[in-house]
């Protein structure tokens, strides 16, 4: 067992390091005013801090002057890395790939609360010690945490960077942001998760909405220029957050897809969970609701209901998982293999026929591609980074939210399938193709060139 971490061990990742222990206030429920909270904290925090941090400044501003403008050191910062989550799994791949490369970059975010002290996974990945968290309202298993800010000044003058990449508009990186600011490091960040969306989702109080979405246009007012992975959500930066055109770049994202191939399909991985039908789908990712699975859901039902030889598989975990489970208990066609990863998780890609997923709210779509890159078409809503990736109808298909759409084409997915090999084929390896742009190389390498540009 894990002595620093109460939770069940996350697959891949492992503490190579730890922190001293530090005072943390309680964790906290979810709760609206409770919420209102973190304000107050982050500033009192840089108030606190703020001689420590203007000396910082003087001591980075006099290592720079000693360094090549060229040896840029680029940070990354996220709240959800101790999850499991797209946006950690991705940074957990982009970053020791950069750092293999010769590029300068480090991955920071807060420990979960479950840890009794700070930790360093892998060698690289640094959870900083927390001081105050509470459950995400609407979004359980996950959670909105701020760090102490001694051990990030401890670091920054161990490890100076020039640039500070936000991932996520969170209590930590509010925190991070205005501290980077005070200590003179450029700030950035990264349009990855569709808050003002999942708030609207998953919270009911209507007055949460417009405080969470006038947060939102704060934060992205500090941390500028904001990075898109897709145009759909440029435009919700520029119309909702209210972000200049000439403050948005949109860049590609990249995945380790050597991990997974076609060639990992037929070899029994399918089975081991229970399924033997003809036609074969599958959703991978996180079990809630603002992946908009209650609708996928519906269609399912009308759709396993006219045809005896299909099944669906959830891999995966979430708060929504035994919901789901009950909603299914008497669909002998619908099966759950939990969490996975490794050898079994790219084995289960490439075993399905089809990989569904109906989120609206997703940015980019990390599971579109890993499937993709299995040689699996994606049905993808017409909305939001995924639609990006499949993009037209020779690799997979785009649909609007409508049940009518989305059952017309399970059964063109079916007839495919069982009447035209020739034609599904063609699909598969047109998919398979299309994924080769999101590579790691590409991304790591365009995402260096910007961070040059923006520094200059």
């Amino acid at each position: 067992m894990n002595h620093y971490d109460s939770r069940p061990p996350i697959f891949g990742r492992q503490v190579t390091s730890t922190f001293k222990k530090y005072f943390a206030l309680k964790h906290k429920p979810p709760g609206n005013i409770r919420t209102c909270w973190i304000p107050p904290i982050v500033f009192g925090s840089v108030l606190l801090n703020l001689p420590k941090l203007l000396k910082l400044r003087f001591y980075l501003k006099k290592e720079r002057k000693n360094r090549d403008p060229d040896d840029i050191r680029v940070a990354y910062y996220s709240d959800c890395l101790d999850e499991t989550n797209g946006i950690a799994n991705n940074l957990r791949h982009v970053i020791p790939y950069m750092c293999s490369h010769g590029m300068k970059a480090a991955l920071v975010g807060n420990a979960f609360n479950t840890r009794p002290c700070g930790v360093i996974e892998n060698g690289y990945c640094i959870l900083l010690p927390r001081f105050f968290s509470m459950e995400q309202l609407g979004y359980a298993n996950s959670e909105l945490a701020i760090p102490r800010i001694g051990p990030i000044l401890r670091l920054l003058k161990r490890y100076p960077i020039d640039l500070l990449e936000l991932e996520t508009p969170s209590p930590g990186a509010w925190l991070a942001c205005i501290a980077a600011k005070v200590a003179g490091i450029k700030t950035i960040s990264h349009y990855r998760t569709d808050v003002p969306t999942y708030t609207r989702t998953l919270v009911k109080a209507k007055w949460m909405h417009t405080y969470v979405l006038w947060l939102m246009r704060i934060f992205y007012w500090m941390a500028r220029p904001v990075i898109s992975p897709s145009e759909d959500y440029a435009k919700a930066l520029r119309d909702e957050l209210k972000v200049p055109e000439d403050k948005i770049q949109i860049l590609p994202r990249g995945l380790p897809l050597d991990d997974f191939s076609p060639k990992n399909r037929g070899k029994g991985i399918w089975e081991k969970f229970g399924c033997n039908k003809s036609v074969r789908f599958v959703f991978i990712g996180r079990i809630s609701k603002e992946k908009n699975l209650p609708f996928l859901n519906e269609v399912w039902k009308k759709f396993a209901a006219k045809y005896n030889d299909v099944e669906l598989l959830y891999v995966g975990y979430g708060w929504y998982l035994e919901e789901l489970k009950k909603e299914f208990e008497n669909s002998p066609e619908v099966h759950f293999a939990g969490e996975q990863g490794g050898e079994i998780l790219a084995g289960l890609y490439a075993d399905a026929d089809f990989f569904l997923f109906p989120s609206t709210t997703d940015t980019f779509g990390n599971v579109v591609v890993e499937a993709m890159a299995s040689g699996t078409p994606a049905v993808v809503s017409n909305f939001g980074g995924p639609r990006s990736i499949v993009k037209d109808e020779s690799n997979g298909f785009i649909l609007p939210i409508d049940e009518s759409a989305w059952l017309h084409t399970l059964e063109e997915c079916r007839r495919l399938k069982l009447e035209q090999k020739e034609q599904y084929e063609i699909l598969r390896k047109n998919a398979y193709e299309r994924s080769r742009r999101y590579t790691l190389e590409n991304s790591a390498k365009a995402q260096f060139a910007y961070f040059k540009t923006v520094l200059s």
